[in-house]
């Protein structure tokens, strides 16, 4: 299994590229404290998930924000 990683963006547009960053395991991707990130559990769940799981730097590991996520609307 892969993640994808990217941070979250405030004002992400329809069209607008998102450019993702593939690790093998969670540790091994440094996160910026207090940044928020945008995590897929594979390359399935990215193009198809309507819900995305945000994570939150804190040192220099993500952690899970389970109250936290986005939803998508796509065709």
């Amino acid at each position: 299994m892969s993640y994808y990683i990217a941070p979250l963006s405030d004002n992400l547009m329809l069209g607008d590229i998102v450019i993702y960053r593939v690790v093998k395991r969670l540790s091994d991707f440094k996160a910026e404290d207090g940044k928020l990130y945008r995590v897929f559990k594979s390359k399935k769940d990215m193009k198809e998930s309507i819900l995305v799981l945000l994570y939150k730097g804190m040192g220099d590991k993500l952690k899970k924000q389970p109250s936290d996520f986005v939803i998508r609307f796509c065709n």
